[in-house]
């Protein structure tokens, strides 16, 4: 017993010796997304200083962007999620409060940030959906950077990734998913800005990470997160009719009858939006062909 206990040590120190040895490999040839830095350009951002722009910026950070839903009501920071396995997610504290990033951010910070998926230093955020935020107007970016200069200031200094060393490793050899999406951008490339109201509130409202990217259903990357259903008009959701959308989104109960989970699907904030900017979603997607 004792011999065959001895082999299976060596066995497991064999093991355990070449995944250490295939990490590092991989690592030497392939850098972590966690250590890239990007070089993105300082670009100036008009950034208003009245009350309707202030009111526009609550308005996309609430119920369109819904930075709330992981950022905390207040946008002070919040414990977004935890896993026996992968750690605790603490996100950033936005307002000029003691741990918070909006005293040192300027309108070029916000920008690269929510645009790019940048720090302050080039470093690329993990788990922030830049690659939906990149298409904010001007306009609208300087109205959500408004809203959050008028922030009261939240004393929050709890804002890291607590991340086990699996997680870490698991970002490290890319079996993740592009949890830093600054890496699957083209940062020297002219952004677009969608000019069909429907079509630019899909984008920032992240609709297709978990949808797809025709919208035909998919996966958004959270543990344990369910498929994301076709939204496209020969869907089953497009064949209920906009009543039956709208009200999903507003009681965050499906046609169906099921319970949508707002830890996946962020309903409570996209109730929040009116009706025309319903209506306009509704009349995107239903020009949208299945595939």
């Amino acid at each position: 017993m004792k011999r065959a206990g001895r082999r299976v040590a060596i066995a497991l120190t064999v093991v355990a010796a070449v995944a250490i040895g295939a990490v590092a490999l991989r690592l030497a040839l392939v850098p972590s997304p966690r250590t890239l830095r990007f070089d993105v350009p300082r670009v100036a951002i008009a950034v208003p200083v009245d009350a309707a722009a202030v009111a526009r910026g609550r308005h996309l950070s609430e119920a369109v962007a819904v930075c709330t839903v992981c950022h905390g009501d207040d946008l002070g920071g919040r414990l977004a999620f935890e896993h026996p396995l992968l750690g605790r997610g603490y996100t950033p504290n936005l307002t000029a409060g003691r741990g918070g990033i909006g005293a040192a951010y300027d309108a070029a910070d916000w920008d690269r940030a929510l645009r790019h998926g940048v720090d302050r230093s080039g470093r690329g955020l993990l788990f922030m959906p830049v690659d939906h935020y990149r298409h904010l107007s001007d306009e609208d970016l300087g109205a959500m950077i408004a809203y959050y200069r008028s922030l009261p200031p939240v004393d929050n200094d709890r804002t890291a990734l607590e991340l086990s060393l699996l997680a870490r490793w698991m970002i490290d050899l890319g079996l993740s998913g592009p949890v830093v999406r600054a890496a699957q951008l083209d940062h020297s490339t002219p952004r677009a800005t969608p000019g069909e109201p429907g079509a630019y509130l899909v984008e920032i409202g992240g609709c297709t990470f978990c949808h797809g990217d025709a919208l035909t259903g998919g996966r958004g990357l959270e543990p344990g997160a369910p498929p994301g259903p076709a939204l496209t008009r020969d869907s089953s959701i497009g064949a209920k009719g906009f009543d039956a959308f709208a009200a999903a989104l507003r009681t965050g109960s499906a046609a169906d009858g099921h319970a949508i989970d707002p830890r996946f699907m962020p309903w409570r904030g996209y109730a929040r939006m009116t009706d025309d900017e319903l209506r306009a979603i509704w009349v995107y997607l239903q020009r949208m062909p299945s595939r």
